[in-house]
């Protein structure tokens, strides 16, 4: 499977992850966590879906050893952050929040090396 593809489709699901809750806060009139609505649909959905399409625009990047621990580490990250907001207004524990969003970063700044790093040419060998 390609990471573009990978990138996109998680993304899709996050979005929709994202937007149900949304529409399950506007239902129930509960807006209390709705930071963690709006990170589930940044971070999860359009961070997810650029990676994607920059890996699509630039499949060279796809080259680089780092390239699935970067997708798996910023999965991961997603997966712990937006439930860890909801953990962090709820219960006041913010640690999943925390190691969630060092991860999300950590993932950010192994791409900005990838993409720093390696060719930027449009079409594979």
């Amino acid at each position: 499977m390609r990471v573009h593809v990978v990138f996109i489709g998680l993304g899709l699901i996050f979005l929709v992850i994202g937007m149900a809750f949304g529409i399950w806060m506007g239902i129930n009139q509960d807006f209390q966590f709705a930071g963690a609505h709006a990170h589930w649909n940044l971070v999860g959905f359009v961070t997810s879906a650029l990676y994607g399409l920059i890996h699509r625009a630039y499949p060279k990047l796809s080259e680089s050893r780092l390239t699935w621990p970067q997708c798996i580490v910023h999965v991961v990250g997603v997966l712990i952050f937006a439930p860890g907001i909801i953990l962090a207004v709820s219960a006041g524990d913010d640690t999943a929040a925390i190691i969630g969003a060092l991860l999300i970063l950590a993932a950010a700044l192994t791409f900005m090396f990838i993409y720093y790093t390696h060719d930027h040419s449009t079409t594979p060998d």
